[in-house]
């Protein structure tokens, strides 16, 4: 399965990459981090910052240690097994958070919105990375499980996060298939 998750997700992290603009202090927030692949590549950017990664899976987080070991040995690098809504940050901490393929699965999109609002500090990024839901709807996916986005529905979803400062929705094809990454600054 981690195979298929980096593979799966590597076109999307990499757009990640490319829009969240890092900085060597940058203090990042990645919900969501899989095995930890974004992560290792923004933390070679980094020299005074760090990167603060969550998953609710502890195989992705064991994994995800591994691949960062060099980054977590340096303190660049902190990563936690717990659901992102139920775990507790200090306010105001981060200057930048990404997410990529997971605000499918949020119980209650508001409410994680705000709490990502609430960690950043003014000025601060969110970059929040998802598949075009023309796409997933041609998918036999559980609509139990999996909720489906617009680009519109991400933008007034963070608009009334409280993302103020402006939102914008940046558009990516691979082949037959578009990937968006929503750019909210607190």
């Amino acid at each position: 399965m981690p195979i298929i998750f980096d593979r799966g997700n590597a076109f999307l992290n990499s757009f990640v990459y490319d829009v969240i603009g890092i900085k060597p202090d940058d203090r990042i927030l990645e919900i969501g981090c899989g095995t930890g692949s974004l992560i290792k590549e923004m933390a070679e950017k980094l020299e005074n910052g760090f990167i603060e990664g969550i998953d609710f899976s502890s195989q992705m987080v064991m994994i995800a240690k591994r691949k960062n070991r060099k980054h977590i040995a340096r303190r660049a690098v902190n990563i936690t097994v717990d659901h992102f809504d139920d775990h507790s940050f200090k306010k105001n901490i981060f200057t930048k958070a990404c997410s990529v393929n997971t605000i499918y699965f949020w119980e209650k999109p508001e409410r994680t919105v705000n709490k990502v609002m609430s960690l950043m500090q003014p000025g601060g990024k969110f970059v929040l990375a998802f598949e075009d839901v023309h796409q997933l709807e041609q998918r036999k996916l559980n609509r139990d499980v999996f909720r489906f986005y617009r680009r519109s529905d991400v933008r007034y979803l963070l608009e009334n996060g409280g993302f103020s400062n402006g939102v914008s929705v940046e558009s990516r094809e691979k082949g037959k298939l578009s990937f968006h990454c929503a750019v909210a600054t607190k």
